[in-house]
């Protein structure tokens, strides 16, 4: 199976095949190893509301979470997070509002509302580690059997409220290299129903995480309506499908 490559608004931390990766709080010193904090966060409310002459209402909605101090890791956080929001139809001219503004020949849809809805919330906020959980939800006017069909996608975003480097899986469970990567066979295989003899699709699985709690929730980086292949599995894979591992940030 070739690899997946997903349409999704969304920037997400993607598993590529666990690549190594230092560990967060390893430092040159013991004193400097025990320093450990939160961050205080704000969000910005951004909407835009547009109506258009064909009858279609478009709304657009992003909460972009802000990391409140001065230093080098909060700013390029801050940085990467609203790289992360200008990604998304943000402007009139972009996304959502171009599909209410001209539908396609095959929308024959009349007075509704178009919207692109991202939501993000903090999921995790100590040990120098921040991780927010984030929801989209899109419908440009997509219909099957008369019905709606949205794109619906969860993502994560975790960092290191040291560097402020984007984290990936192996940076955050607890465990090794080899020992994680087992745990997310065993995780999908188990809770997604994939079978030993699809390793091919095993390994095609994008996954997506969140911290909460002390352990990682993790999710196929899927759009549903997009990849067909996962609800078409026996047994079907959902965009909110998901299991979880233990992290080392408890």
């Amino acid at each position: 199976m070739k690899k997946l490559i997903v349409a999704s608004a969304l920037a997400v931390t993607m598993l590529t095949g666990l690549a190594t990766s230092p560990k967060v709080q390893a430092s040159s010193s013991a004193k400097s190893a025990k320093v450990s904090f939160n961050a205080k966060v704000s969000f910005k409310q951004y909407k835009i509301n547009k109506k258009y002459n064909n009858g279609i209402k478009a709304n657009y909605y992003f909460n972009l979470p802000q990391l409140k101090g001065n230093s080098a890791a909060i700013k390029k956080i801050n940085k990467d997070l609203l790289k992360k929001y200008k990604s998304t139809s943000y402007t009139t001219s972009k996304g959502i509002f171009v599909y209410a503004k001209n539908p396609s020949k095959s929308t024959n849809v009349k007075n509704v509302t178009f919207y692109d809805i991202t939501k993000t919330s903090v999921s995790y906020n100590k040990n120098s580690i921040i991780s927010f959980k984030v929801s989209k939800n899109w419908w440009a006017g997509y219909q099957n059997n008369k019905k709606n069909v949205p794109y619906q996608a969860i993502g994560g975003w975790t960092y290191s409220l040291k560097s402020g480097k984007l984290l990936s899986i192996t940076d955050t469970a607890k465990g090794n290299k080899a020992s994680i990567q087992k745990k997310l066979n065993a995780g999908m295989m188990k809770y997604f129903g994939v079978k030993k003899s699809e390793k091919n699709f095993l390994y095609d699985i994008y996954l997506i995480y969140y911290l909460k709690s002390g352990k990682l929730y993790l999710y196929p980086d899927i759009i549903e309506t997009l990849n067909p292949e996962f609800t078409q599995h026996n047994p079907p894979i959902y965009y909110n499908s998901h299991f979880t591992i233990e992290s080392r940030y408890k």
